[in-house]
């Protein structure tokens, strides 16, 4: 591949690589809604994801690398420069290395590896099951849910830096903290990840993620169906107005949240703490505005300041 060449006709000459202009962010992501990205670069494996950021600098400003869009709100306006997606629906299968971790590509999907985690032996991840969106996306937000956040699961975490150098980052030096990472705000690109190898037997793991799947179905939309990104708020951290954490649904339910909506917005009727697309016409506006107004009722009331988990891009 020649450096000097055109990047995008370098791009589009690969099968692994799909380069598209004016793409609507609505297909982009889990809750459907955003005007155009300018272009959008998909890729799905390591070697792919490389040859696109050989070429990053080059491409249209501004840049954003995302996974799969299930904690993103994406702006009506859209996205004016270029948008590089690293996301696969076919799971690939960890490998196994010599010293006992396994390396897992960033762009499978978060449940299909806690399925295998399960069946494999690997404790914690069962966890995670039924949370959608991309391994990657998963580890540069470190979600958790159950107790077990995704940096107590991982070894290592490989990609590049904000100017594209290879990088190898241990899990202390990824920044973690409560939802969130320095890897989230640094520029850093994740292509894989290594994770402990600790087992466990696969029937209490197998069993412990069927019980979070009927829990998960009975109090969450499944987004496939009904358009939303899962938690919109973070929960609470301890501090002198919340002596303990706290779940953010609790504060919503109190000042009556899941009778509220904005436009084609509304909250979710079985989970303060989700907002939903609740018919056709709801804009990303809508869905901002409903989000401040529940902000501004929580702080009116108990003083506490809800931040987002999702991350607004475009706006």
């Amino acid at each position: 591949m020649n450096p000097t060449a055109d990047p995008l006709q370098n791009l589009r000459s690969r099968r692994d690589v799909l380069v598209d202009i004016q793409v609507p962010l609505s297909d982009c992501g889990t809750f459907r809604l955003g005007g155009p990205a300018a272009l959008l670069i998909t890729c799905s494996t390591p070697d792919a994801l490389a040859a696109v950021r050989a070429h990053a600098e080059a491409l249209p400003a501004p840049l954003a690398f995302i996974g799969a869009g299930s904690n993103i709100l994406f702006a009506d306006a859209g996205w004016p420069g270029t948008l590089v997606r690293y996301t696969t629906d076919r799971f690939i299968p960890p490998r196994r290395l010599p010293d006992g971790g396994w390396q897992v590509d960033a762009a499978v999907q978060l449940d299909d590896l806690a399925a295998w985690a399960c069946k494999t032996g690997l404790d914690g991840w069962e966890a995670f099951s039924g949370i959608p969106g991309t391994f990657g996306g998963a580890v540069v937000g470190n979600a958790g849910a159950w107790g077990v956040q995704m940096e107590h699961q991982l070894r290592q975490v490989l990609g590049w830096d904000a100017a594209g150098h290879p990088q190898s980052w241990s899990v202390e030096a990824c920044g973690f903290s409560y939802r969130d990472s320095a890897l989230k705000h640094d520029g850093s690109w994740v292509s894989e990840v290594i994770l402990r190898g600790d087992t466990t037997p696969p029937d209490r793991l197998l069993a412990e993620r069927a019980r979070i799947l009927t829990l998960r179905a009975e109090k969450h939309p499944d987004w496939r169906q009904t358009p939303c990104i899962g938690s919109f708020f973070k929960n609470i951290q301890p501090s002198s107005a919340a002596e303990r954490r706290r779940a953010a649904g609790w504060f919503l339910d109190q000042i009556g949240a899941k009778q509220e909506s904005e436009g084609g917005a509304a909250v979710y009727a079985k989970h303060a703490n989700i907002l939903i697309k609740a018919s056709s016409d709801c804009t990303a506006a809508d869905v901002l505005r409903l989000s401040q107004r529940l902000q501004k009722q929580v702080k009116d009331r108990f003083n506490l300041d809800l931040e987002r988990e999702i991350q607004l891009l475009g706006f």
